[in-house]
């Protein structure tokens, strides 16, 4: 839907008057049990404002674009309490699962429906039994095995031409058609019906455009148009329906009057309030595995945030040379105030290893992107740099007084990244061990790149700490090594 063709959000539906204690007593203890069996999910149901009303237009439950959630009063005095849960956590999830910013240039109805399907499925899918959480029969059409574990987007898309087979009413699949016409049809349509399908009182182009729109509502609903004359749709369309009023979409509507900036504020309010579900589920100490299988798919990026290797690498690099790792050989400055012996900092000084295979394994952009920003990393660090080159032999060991000369090296020619076959690791330890190396300084630090692709050593067999980047495959965590992965795509651009 192009939000320049939408008017102004329309009037929010006004609270039922009268004494509604009893009402909003069930609510309260419905949130309250819900909040009992799943602090996850109950906490995102607390966190919806919700309205009763007896606005015609909320004929059951809603939530419009601004995140206020409404109930027809009739439907609510008729909800037994699991239904009414499960109502409850449908109207949330609308919320939480961004159901108005990702339904973009989709037509409204549809983008609801189904989102329908794909919550109902969610909710099915939890471990309640039916006397706690039931959907009620008025959302059960949509409801359907086959778009189970299926995305939105992707249901929008297998849904029928005509919304009736999935037991819509006519008036909603009319409201379709009509979300389908462009803005032409849906011009020529109206003054049709505000001339109650006269002929005479609309010029050709507009009669052709009018049959056109006609054509797209379906047929079981219109009937067969005849060949002149569109009198047949009279009852369909009585004086004064059209113009887009009576198929306004309250769930919709609201949210294309906002403006961009009040859109986005709105959609990070809901990761907040995602996150401090989650914080507050996971209190208890069971775990985000504790939490149903989409919320786990939803959060996992937003609890563990998907960092970009190479700031990973600064951060790593930095932590190891910046006087992170401790030891009690050197106490730390608040030992005295706690009265115990805390250790100090280690502060590394000497050069830092750069280990980099060459047997071919490891490609040119994964090189380059590696090289380009472990120097950028290292040029203010003060520190010089051994680069050592290996396959299944360690190649070439030059110490470089400045980090941009690994750079200078390679264009030079000077350091041969061609090795001769195989992969192993293990020739840097023995060469960093040989006598002749003895001489010089002793590393404090260092950064090995590799595909992962190879037989590794303990990370114990190392005589300094040691930090893996690999383009491939990271080594099984029980070699115990500190590694990351380069992304390829990443690394080309």
């Amino acid at each position: 839907m192009d939000p320049a063709e939408t008017a102004a959000a329309p009037e929010p539906p006004r609270s039922c008057p009268g004494d509604l204690a009893a009402l909003k007593a069930r609510l309260f203890r419905a949130r309250a049990t819900l909040v009992e069996q799943s602090p996850f999910l109950g906490s995102l149901v607390l966190k919806v404002p919700i309205l009763i009303t007896e606005d015609p237009r909320v004929d059951s439950a809603c939530v419009d674009g601004r995140g206020m959630c409404y109930f027809g009063k009739a439907f609510l005095e008729a909800l037994p309490l699991p239904a009414l849960r499960a109502v409850l956590l449908h109207e949330a999830l609308h919320l939480a699962l961004e159901a108005f910013p990702r339904c973009g240039p989709r037509r409204p109805l549809r983008w609801n429906v189904a989102h329908d399907f794909a919550i109902n499925s969610l909710i099915e899918e939890s471990s309640f039994g039916a006397d706690f959480l039931s959907i009620p029969e008025a959302f059960r059409p949509l409801l359907d095995s086959r778009f189970k574990g299926i995305a939105a987007e992707e249901i929008y898309d297998r849904l029928p031409m005509d919304l009736g087979e999935l037991g819509l009413g006519d008036r909603d699949c009319v409201r379709d058609a009509i979300e389908a016409m462009d803005r032409a049809e849906k011009a020529a349509l109206g003054k049709a019906i505000l001339n109650e399908f006269r002929q005479d009182a609309l010029e050709p182009e507009e009669w052709d455009l009018a049959r056109r729109a006609a054509q797209r509502i379906p047929e079981r609903i219109r009937g067969a148009l005849p060949e002149t004359g569109l009198e047949s749709l009279r009852e369909l369309f009585p004086m004064g329906l059209g113009g887009g009023g009576a198929f306004g979409d309250l769930w919709f509507d609201a949210w294309t009057a906002l403006t961009e900036a009040e859109r986005e504020v709105l959609r990070e309010s809901w990761r907040e309030k995602l996150l401090e579900a989650a914080e507050q589920a996971l209190q208890g100490g069971k775990g985000l595995g504790s939490l149903p299988g989409w919320a786990q798919k939803l959060l996992g990026p937003l609890l563990n945030p998907q960092i970009p290797w190479q700031v990973k690498l600064a951060q790593k690099v930095h932590g190891h040379l910046l006087g992170r790792r401790r030891t009690f050989s050197r106490p730390g400055r608040r030992s005295h105030a706690v009265g115990a012996v805390l250790p100090g900092p280690i502060k590394d000084r000497g050069p830092v290893g750069v280990f980099v295979d060459v047997s071919g394994s490891v490609g040119p952009s994964e090189l380059g992107a590696f090289m380009g920003e472990l120097v950028g990393i290292l040029q203010n660090t003060d520190l010089p740099v051994r680069l050592i080159t290996w396959d299944a032999a360690v190649q070439e060991d030059l110490l470089l007084e400045h980090p941009e000369d690994m750079q200078s090296a390679l264009q030079q020619g000077s350091l041969v990244l061609a090795g001769g076959g195989g992969t192993d690791p293990r020739c840097v330890i023995e060469h960093l061990e040989a006598p002749e190396a003895q001489d010089l300084p002793p590393l404090s630090f260092g950064v090995l790149l590799t595909d992962g692709c190879v037989p590794w050593p303990q990370a114990s067999d190392w005589p300094f700490d040691l930090l893996v980047v690999c383009s491939c495959v990271l080594p099984d965590p029980t070699f115990g090594y500190d590694a990351l992965m380069i992304d390829p795509g990443e690394a080309n651009g």
